[in-house]
């Protein structure tokens, strides 16, 4: 790409980054317990929290300026990055408020990555605002070689073909009939619960039909485990239906931040308890019931998002081989998986019902599963 069509292509990047900014209060040194702080700082709070990344503490008397600051590997993860990942930051008054996060994704082509942490109110007032949105526009103002160069300096001399936007979705709402319906009963609306980047959308027909046939079965539970929470929408439904104790685990960090933003989006953050497991690698408790929308089992070794697959249900395998330790003896499994599970479960004394199959044809299916004849 010529220069000049270069530095064209990346001050169109810039605009895309400077539209659709939403919405929100003041966010500023991870503090989500904090008073002032909004709905969607302390969602953020979380999101930067899961990604390892914690600001300076105020600093007054430093000169007002950009702070880049590198993130770990949860963020390369996050954003699918092949190289660094990168918050950018302004420093204004003493405080650092985050602008923006940045990496390079390469699969057919280089492109430039960004994700918005810009947001359109401050709790430090309505003057903040331009001053930040001004320093964004500073920065990318410039020619592509010092925006690629100030972010991380082994990206000087990169040629960029495109660009890709992973912003957090802020405006998303449930939209499955069952999880409407429940948040209209018990909340009298429909909650908007973010999206973080990394994290699989909960407007899916596996958790509907999850949901479906196993919410109505827990009248009796007096604790859930949710495996692979996700988004977090399963463990919020149990939640404020039966107001009983849930346990929402998830391998990825993200998805954990995401599951108490909807918890506290949906009221009821005092009845999940939401951290990170491999299965059942940090659980130690036993459940009336578990909830797991498993990845599908697959051998595929091409197939390589964790969020969908798991290579020879390996996955699936360690589940059922730690059930017994964690599914009380009258309890039940509801699980999202192949219609088919015998070369999966390798327990004795292991009923499997198929509740539901999404068609005739599919290749998913519903189960309940016990340790008691079903």
């Amino acid at each position: 790409m010529p220069n000049r069509a270069r530095l064209v292509h990346f001050k169109k990047v810039a605009l895309l980054m400077l539209v659709s900014y939403l919405s929100s209060e003041y966010f500023y040194n991870m503090d989500v317990t904090g008073p002032s702080l909004s709905m969607q700082e302390k969602d953020l709070a979380l999101f930067l929290e899961a990604l390892g990344m914690r600001l300076p503490a105020p600093s007054i008397g430093r000169a007002d300026g950009y702070v880049v600051v590198a993130l770990g590997e949860v963020a390369g993860r996050a954003f699918k990055s092949n190289d660094k990942t990168v918050l950018l930051g302004y420093r204004y008054k003493g405080k650092i408020y985050p602008l923006s996060i940045h990496f390079l994704r390469e699969d057919r082509e280089t492109r430039f990555g960004h994700s918005t942490l810009l947001l359109g109110s401050y709790g430090d007032g309505p003057a903040i605002n331009p001053v930040l949105r001004s320093a964004l526009e500073r920065f990318f103002a410039r020619d592509g070689k010092s925006i690629l160069r100030d972010l991380e300096p082994s990206w000087e001399n990169v040629s960029l073909k495109d660009h890709v936007d992973c912003r957090i979705d802020w405006r998303m709402k449930p939209t499955l009939k069952v999880a409407v319906d429940l948040c209209r009963e018990v909340l009298h609306e429909v909650p908007e619960i973010p999206l973080f980047p990394g994290v699989y959308p909960y407007n899916n027909p596996y958790v509907e039909n999850l949901l479906e046939v196993g919410l109505p079965e827990l009248g009796n539970a007096r604790s859930v485990l949710v495996l692979g929470s996700g988004s977090g929408l399963d463990a919020v439904c149990i939640a404020m239906k039966y107001k009983i104790p849930v346990h929402a685990t998830d391998i990825n960090p993200i998805a954990i931040a995401n599951t108490k933003a909807a918890a506290r989006r949906c009221s009821v953050e005092g009845h999940v308890c939401s951290y990170a497991s491999d299965a059942f690698t940090d659980i130690c408790e036993k459940f009336d019931s578990i909830f797991f929308q498993a990845p599908l089992a697959t051998g595929d070794k091409n197939l390589t998002d964790a969020n969908r697959y798991d290579f020879d249900g390996a996955l699936l395998r360690r589940v059922f081989a730690g059930l017994r330790d964690h599914l009380s003896p009258h309890g039940r499994m509801y699980l999202m998986s192949r219609p088919d599970l015998s070369s999966y479960v390798n327990l004795s004394g292991v009923s499997v019902k198929t509740r539901r199959r999404f068609e005739p044809l599919s290749s998913v299916a519903i189960h309940e599963i016990g340790f008691a004849s079903l």
